[in-house]
């Protein structure tokens, strides 16, 4: 009779297992949509702060919203007179203020306490150079301001309520595309359209290491203590530049071609350690992973399409985390996006979710087994229950039998 128990269970477990499971090629899946303003803002990037607390996002005729980084509905308007463009931004390492710089030498300083947001002087020394990248070094003493045609300067608050400008020796002469700085090992990364990938020291001196010719378009330096930042350019290639604080003119770059995607790249952010995600064009997403030194896929254009195909014509221009696996993505329009992990989500897939359920199964089918094995009446009511019309005829005989005795 147990052999019939036996049986029944382990049809139920087989049965369990050629169940469909659902799969995603995705590793994460968009919820909620939140859009800034009902026409299209021209959204250029953001800037968030180094609690992960707060977010500047910054575009087209000197748009600005203070967001907070975990709900952005909670917004507060940034109010600034001019006309221009705002291309890039990045707070102080203390968080208090921010720089965001744009076309035609605009630098705007803004301030946490009140939220105002005023002209940080300078002009002068910029001239009419469209400014595309800032970033303050390690310490905080400093910015570095790149713009078109190689322009790269460092810059800050001068005791008479301007600033002071000095241009750095050694530039190129394309584009400075964006800069980042390490904040443990006191280099500054910049990338350029055509010069390559260039190291600042603290002696503000500039090193080219390499990558001339590649149109690099961004650069990230994770919060950590791996000494790497990585690159990325708009025909799929990602450089791994491995810093030198000692000699900073003999930090390594590698450079890989990432394959089986389409698109460009446009930029990249930081996600979690030291795992970052690129944005490409049209809307998807690639992680790369320093520990693993890989790139994987993340979030596949077509899983967008699923989701709302009107969002899946939009550039991916930030993005930033509030926990591993979750965050916020911001499209060109002005369009926010949460990401999370997907709600069922297996660890190993399909063979992960398999081996999740045979194990216990198999289990709870030899304590079964051994159970009925011993105990006769649970085996008469295991087989009038799920057994077949002959093993149940059977049971009843032997049961009639025992009662004759």
């Amino acid at each position: 009779m147990a052999s019939s128990g036996a049986r029944v269970l382990s049809v139920l477990l087989v049965s369990v297992m050629l169940l469909p499971h659902a799969h995603a090629d995705s590793a994460v899946e968009l919820d909620t949509i939140i859009s800034l303003a009902p026409v299209d803002l021209g959204i250029e990037g953001a800037a968030v702060d180094p609690a992960g607390e707060r977010v500047i996002v910054y575009g087209a005729d000197s748009y600005m919203e203070l967001l907070d980084a975990s709900d952005p509905q909670i917004r507060i308007e940034l109010v600034w007179n001019g006309e221009g463009d705002l291309h890039a931004g990045d707070f102080h390492p203390g968080g208090q203020t921010a720089l965001i710089v744009g076309e035609s030498g605009e630098v705007l300083r803004y301030a946490r306490d009140d939220h105002s947001v005023t002209d940080a002087g300078g002009n002068l020394e910029f001239g009419n150079v469209d400014l595309r990248s800032v970033a303050w070094n390690p310490g905080g003493s400093w910015a570095y301001v790149g713009g078109s045609d190689g322009w790269l300067w460092r810059m800050r608050a001068a005791a008479d309520g301007g600033a002071e400008v000095h241009l750095l020796e050694g530039r190129g002469g394309s584009d400075v595309t964006a800069i980042d700085c390490h904040g443990t090992q006191m280099l500054c990364v910049v990338t350029s359209v055509v010069d390559g990938i260039g190291v600042i020291n603290r002696d503000h001196s500039i090193f080219w290491i390499g990558g001339t010719g590649y149109p690099w378009q961004d650069v990230f330096c994770p919060p950590d203590d791996t000494g790497q930042c990585v690159a990325v350019s708009d025909d799929r290639n990602v450089g791994i530049i491995d810093l030198d604080s000692e000699h900073p003119m003999t930090t390594e770059l590698s450079i890989m071609q990432v394959t089986g995607t389409e698109g460009a790249f446009t930029g990249i952010s930081g996600q979690y350690g030291d795992r970052s995600i690129i944005s490409v064009t049209p809307f998807t997403l690639i992680e790369h992973d320093l520990s693993d030194n890989g790139t994987f896929p993340w979030l596949e254009n077509s899983d967008v399409e699923d989701f709302d195909a009107s969002i899946a014509g939009q550039r991916v221009v930030s993005s930033w985390s509030t926990d591993r696996d979750s965050g916020w993505i911001l499209t060109d329009r002005g369009t926010l996006i949460q990401y999370h992990p997907p709600l069922q989500t297996v660890p190993g897939g399909v063979l992960g979710a398999w081996i999740l359920i045979a194990i216990p199964a198999a289990t709870a089918l030899v304590v079964l087994t051994f159970t009925l094995s011993l105990s006769p009446t649970l085996q008469n009511m295991f087989t009038m229950r799920f057994g077949t019309s002959e093993e149940r005829r059977l049971a009843k005989r032997e049961a009639r039998r025992k009662r004759g005795r």
